[in-house]
């Protein structure tokens, strides 16, 4: 991720939620496909994919350590059962599929068996305390995690009413986002906060179909595998 200055920092997340929460998820910019939320510019995932593309056929090499926006993300998944539970219980609460696709891959790279230093289990990784809360007995089934997970997500985002607060509620807990009146100041959920979000706009650039489902047909068309896709 790039360096940001506590300025930038500042612009992101010292804000007081929206006093109206219209029907479905927000966010701060206006809900199309964009790159800046809240002061901070993301690259426009299609042009640079095009200019890295450009740049090698031009036989520049992309050195010095830099990587290329376009290769930064693991290769989408094409696991069409996921996909669709991903699909269905996003709609279901009402939350954007591309948003859960990205919070999900940030969490536990899609292992549903992934289990976190601090506890959380399964591919949404839902520590145990949530999952008495949430009703869920089996945190490594696939779709029980994924509609508990996307059930507390939507109780985030109806409390604090934008995508950023309810992504650090999630991964800080509510209690810490009351609190500190906005996202806290723990690095690491900041940097989920901006990692999840520049995926999710990454997401929302590439394939503009809200379903999720469209990803896996949009792999099923080309004859590219996925992990080269992500770099065209």
């Amino acid at each position: 991720m790039r360096v940001l200055t506590p300025a930038v920092l500042a612009g992101l997340f010292l804000f007081a939620p929206a006093p109206g929460f219209a029907a479905g998820p927000k966010m701060a910019t206006a809900p199309m496909p964009a790159t800046e939320i809240h002061g901070i510019s993301l690259p426009d995932p299609v042009a640079a994919a095009k200019r890295d593309a450009a740049m090698r056929q031009a036989g520049r090499r992309l050195d010095g350590g830099a990587r290329p926006l376009a290769c930064r993300y693991p290769a989408l998944i094409e696991d069409k059962k996921l996909l669709r539970l991903v699909n269905i219980h996003s709609r279901k609460n009402g939350l954007d599929p591309r948003l859960v696709y990205a919070l999900i891959e940030q969490e536990s790279r899609f292992n549903a068996c992934a289990v976190s230093p601090k506890g959380a289990q399964g591919l949404m990784q839902i520590m145990p305390d949530t999952q008495k809360l949430l009703g869920l007995s089996e945190p490594f089934d696939p779709e029980r995690n994924i509609a508990a997970g996307t059930r507390y997500l939507k109780s985030m985002l109806d409390r604090f009413q934008t995508e950023v607060m309810a992504l650090a509620a999630y991964n800080a807990g509510p209690g810490a986002v009351a609190k500190a009146g906005g996202v806290p100041p723990f690095d690491e959920t900041r940097d989920y906060v901006l990692k999840v979000v520049d995926r999710y706009f990454y997401l929302r650039q590439r394939y503009p179909v809200e379903d999720i489902d469209s990803i896996h047909k949009k792999l099923a068309a080309t004859e590219l595998p996925p992990a080269r896709m992500e770099q065209q």
